[in-house]
């Protein structure tokens, strides 16, 4: 099922003005397609900005906003207290990347009436409700690929920079075409090149911080295999991690021989553990996840515990793996 094109753009239509925001801790798939959605809402002459809080950045990101402004791109980013006077009944708020409340930008913009949520992780019994139209794409390997498809067939110039963004959000939601990917996803980054995205930018955004790397390659050398077939990492106790960082281990390990899911666990925060999970479809890490109160997808799924040690998280997950049963 696609995303009901008419419906989404019938809303922007009938709207004052549309504020556009996303999950905390923007990654370049969550700015890469608020920024589609920003050039659609500007296209039907609606007054648009993308809403951002974060103080800080991942490092894409924040290369990604520096060249937005360096590039005159004219496109508004506001934060939450400058927004909120301006906010009447017939705004628009539309979330993309995330359907969970307490992971929005600025958790009192869902006081906002009118709501849509579009977001490509499986569904969650504790989404934003309540909302005026909901597209959980879960089968699409980013949520670019589903703004896209928005896109697609009109006419809406999309500026080459911005294409490029949006086609790393896929790279990144992807690991380079390789999870998640299907004939869709290339047609997304075909609609991409056709904008003129370009392909250094994109790997120019994607570069790695070498602390980060050495950091990364450390980590990898000391994660365990367990049963063959599952590999858990742990980052250092001292450090706090970005649930980028942790899902980047999880999609190196996951490439390496006989691996069939691979599992990171770090801190994201004075005390709180993150897992980030990965697997090819012989295994639903999903299902891992959920039985320690997470969740995402099939090959994609992750968690966030509390009053956990980096130890008691790693036995509680390998307890849990070790009684997996499969031919592998």
């Amino acid at each position: 099922m696609q995303i009901n094109s008419e419906l989404v753009k019938k809303a922007i239509a009938n709207s004052s003005q549309v504020i556009i925001t996303s999950h905390r801790n923007l990654d370049l798939d969550a700015l890469g397609s608020s920024l589609g959605l920003y050039y659609l809402c500007k296209s039907m002459g609606k007054d648009t900005c993308l809403l951002i809080d974060d103080k800080t950045h991942e490092d894409g990101v924040e290369k990604s906003l520096k060249e937005i402004i360096n590039q005159k791109l004219n496109i508004k980013i506001k934060n939450w207290n400058y927004i909120e006077s301006n906010v009447d009944d017939q705004t628009l708020l539309i979330i993309v990347d995330t359907q969970l409340p307490y992971l929005v930008q600025n958790e009192k913009s869902l006081t906002v009436k009118n709501k849509i949520v579009i977001d490509h992780h499986i569904e969650s019994v504790n989404k934003i409700v309540p909302v005026i139209y909901e597209y959980i794409g879960y089968e699409q390997s980013s949520s670019v690929e589903i703004i896209i498809d928005l896109l697609d067939n009109l006419d809406i110039y999309i500026h080459p920079y911005v294409a490029s963004v949006m086609l790393a959000g896929i790279f990144v939601d992807t690991n380079g075409f390789i999870r998640k990917t299907n004939y869709k996803t290339h047609e997304s980054a075909a609609y991409l090149y056709k904008c003129n995205a370009n392909l250094n930018e994109v790997q120019y955004l994607l570069k790695e911080d070498i602390k980060k790397y050495n950091d990364m390659q450390k980590v990898i050398s000391e994660a365990k295999i367990i049963n063959n077939h599952f590999i858990i990492a742990t980052g250092h106790e001292s450090h706090i991690y970005d649930n980028e960082d942790l899902a980047k281990i999880s999609d190196a390990m996951l490439l390496l021989k006989d691996i069939e899911a691979s599992f990171t666990i770090g801190y994201i925060g004075d005390d709180k553990i993150g897992i980030s999970a990965r697997s090819f479809s012989k295994v639903d890490v999903q299902k891992i996840m959920k039985k320690l109160n997470g969740g995402g997808h099939l090959t994609d799924a992750a968690t966030q515990l509390s009053g956990e040690t980096l130890e008691s998280s790693f036995q509680k997950l390998k307890k849990i793996i070790e009684k997996i049963e499969g031919d592998f």
